[in-house]
C-alpha cells in the first residue's frame, strides 16, 4: 500500500506496525504539508457500518483530549472497503520496543515517566474516558522526553493480539483485580494497569507471571505484588508502585498531585514546629553576653535594658497568644454532639473583667462508639449471582455480533441463556456443558479471526469458569 493516497489527502509511507485490529502508517498529510501517523482497519468484512461506528466512536473519544501527553486525533475517514484514524505522529518508540532494544530505563527517566503518565490519566479521567488498556505498547516517548498515550476510546474492542479467549495478549499482564471479578473497569483500574507498567520498567517483567491466563488473573485477585529490590530505585518510586497495585481501588493513588506526592522525598515537605525559646534565651544573657567582644562591665551594664526588651517581648507574645487562645475557646468552640468526645477544657487567660458569655450545658462525657465499618450485604445467594453473571455474559457477547463476520457470537450468547437457565433450575452439569459450549464457539471464531472479545468478557468467563465443574475433555 505504500504510496497509496487516502481520501485524496493522506499518502501512506512506511508501515510501523500489524496489529488484530490492522496497520499504522507515517503518512503525509499533502493538505497541510505535515508527517501523521494513520490507523488504518483492515479490510470491512462483515457489517462495515458497525466498523466504521466504532472508529467514529473511537475519534470522538481521543479528540476531547487534548493534553500534552495524549496522541492527538486529527480525523477520521473511509476510503473503499478501509477505515482509517488519522493522528498526531510520535517519532519515538513505545515503552514495550524501548524496554526491548535499550533494556531497563534509570530510575530516573521511569520517575519523569511515572508524573507524565499520571498526567494523561488525569485528562482522560476528567474528561470521562477510562482507557481500559494501559499497558507498554500504549505509551510513546518522544525524543524530547515526552510521554505519550494513545489508543483511547473502543477501537481495541475491534481486535488486538490475543492467546486464548478473548484475553488480550498484553493485556492479562495489567488487568485490575475487580475486572478479574467480572466488575466493569474504572478510573481506579487504570492507575493498577499503570502500577503494572511501572513494575515493568523497573523489574523487566509485570508484577504477576505465568504460564496460562488463568494463573495470571488469580494472582492478581490473591497475591501480593512482589517488591522492587533494583539498588538504584529510590524508596519513594517503590513506594508509589506499591500503593498504585493495591487490591483495594480505593487504596490507590487517583491523580498526579497523589502521585507527585508519594514520589517526593520524605523531607523535602518536612514542616518544622515552632517551639518559643526559654526565658533565659530570650533574656540575652548567657550565650550573648560570653560571645561579646566588650568588657564584662559594659555588657552586664547592656543586659539589663536587653533583659527589659526581652521579657517586654514574652509578655507581649503571651498576651497575643493568650488572646487568641481566648477567642478560640468563646467563639469556635464546635457544637457537642450525642455521643462525641468531649473535648478538653482550654484555659482562658483574661487581662481585664469581661462580660461571661451564658455557660453552655456541658456534655456528659460518654464512651465514643465505634460504628464497625458495614461490610457489603450479598443480596443475592451463590447461584442468583451466577445466573446473573450468566445473562450479563450472554448480553454483552450478543453485543458483539453486530460487528463480527460470525453467527458464533449469536449461538454462543444462546448457549450462555440455556446455562443460565439451567443453574436457575438446579442442573449445574447442564449450566457447564452450554457454558464450555459457548466458549468453544468463541474461542473457534477467534482462532479464525472473525470475532474479538473485550477485556470485561474475558474476565467473566474466567470468573464464571470458577463456578462450574470443567468438561473431561476440556484442558484449559
Amino acid at each position: 500500500m505504500n504510496g497509496e493516497v487516502l481520501a485524496g489527502r493522506y499518502r501512506l509511507l512506511t508501515l510501523l506496525g500489524r496489529g488484530g485490529a490492522g496497520e499504522v502508517w507515517q503518512a503525509e498529510d499533502t493538505l497541510l504539508a505535515r508527517q501523521v501517523a494513520v490507523k488504518l482497519l483492515r479490510s470491512l468484512e462483515g457489517d462495515p457500518m458497525a466498523a466504521v461506528q466504532r472508529f467514529r466512536a473511537e475519534a470522538q473519544s481521543a479528540a476531547r483530549l487534548t493534553h500534552p501527553n495524549v496522541v492527538a486525533t486529527y480525523d477520521v475517514g473511509t476510503e473503499g472497503d478501509h477505515v482509517f484514524l488519522v493522528m498526531e505522529l510520535v517519532q519515538g518508540p513505545d515503552l514495550a520496543k524501548l524496554m526491548r532494544t535499550s533494556g531497563l530505563p534509570a530510575a530516573s527517566l521511569i520517575e519523569d515517566i511515572a508524573v507524565q503518565g499520571a498526567r494523561a490519566l488525569d485528562a482522560a479521567h476528567a474528561a470521562g474516558i477510562v482507557h481500559r488498556d494501559v499497558k507498554p505498547g500504549n505509551l510513546l516517548l518522544a525524543p524530547d522526553g515526552t510521554l505519550k498515550m494513545t489508543d483511547f476510546g473502543i477501537a481495541k474492542s475491534a481486535g488486538n493480539e490475543t492467546t486464548g479467549l478473548g484475553v488480550l495478549l498484553g493485556t492479562a499482564s495489567y488487568v485490575s483485580p475487580e475486572q478479574v471479578r467480572g466488575d466493569p473497569a474504572t478510573a481506579a483500574s487504570d492507575w493498577y494497569s499503570f502500577g503494572c507498567v511501572l513494575h515493568e520498567l523497573l523489574t523487566g517483567t509485570p508484577p504477576f507471571t505465568g504460564p496460562t491466563v488463568d494463573v495470571v488473573m488469580r494472582q492478581h485477585l490473591d497475591v501480593p505484588p512482589p517488591p522492587v529490590t533494583r539498588a538504584d530505585v529510590p524508596a519513594e518510586l517503590s513506594n508509589l508502585v506499591a500503593h498504585l497495585l493495591a487490591k483495594d481501588p480505593a487504596d490507590r493513588p487517583s491523580s498526579e498531585h497523589e502521585v507527585a506526592a508519594l514520589l517526593a522525598p520524605a523531607n523535602q515537605t518536612q514542616v518544622l514546629a515552632f517551639t518559643p525559646p526559654a526565658a533565659a534565651e530570650v533574656v540575652g544573657v548567657g550565650k550573648w553576653e560570653d560571645d561579646s567582644d566588650e568588657p564584662a562591665h559594659r555588657a552586664t551594664r547592656r543586659g539589663f535594658p536587653l533583659a527589659k526588651a526581652g521579657v517586654a517581648a514574652a509578655v507581649v507574645v503571651a498576651g497575643l497568644v493568650g488572646a487568641l487562645l481566648l477567642r478560640a475557646g468563646v467563639s469556635n468552640d464546635p457544637p457537642a454532639q450525642a455521643g462525641g468526645t468531649p473535648t478538653a477544657p482550654v484555659q482562658k487567660v483574661t487581662t481585664a473583667p469581661k462580660t461571661t458569655p451564658k455557660p453552655k450545658p456541658t456534655p456528659t462525657p460518654t464512651k465514643t462508639k465505634t460504628t464497625p465499618t458495614k461490610k457489603p450485604t450479598q443480596t443475592q445467594n451463590p447461584q442468583g449471582m451466577l445466573v446473573q453473571r450468566l445473562r450479563s455474559l450472554a448480553a454483552q457477547v450478543r453485543a458483539t455480533q453486530q460487528g463480527s463476520r460470525s453467527k458464533a457470537p449469536r449461538e454462543a450468547a444462546n448457549d450462555l441463556d440455556q446455562a443460565a437457565q439451567a443453574i436457575d433450575h438446579g442442573d449445574t452439569e447442564s449450566a457447564a456443558k452450554h457454558f464450555y459450549e459457548a466458549r468453544q464457539r468463541l474461542a473457534e471464531a477467534q482462532q479464525r479471526h472473525r470475532w474479538q472479545a473485550t477485556q470485561q468478557i474475558a474476565a467473566l468467563f474466567f470468573t464464571i469458569g470458577q463456578s462450574l465443574p470443567r468438561p473431561d475433555h476440556d484442558d484449559e
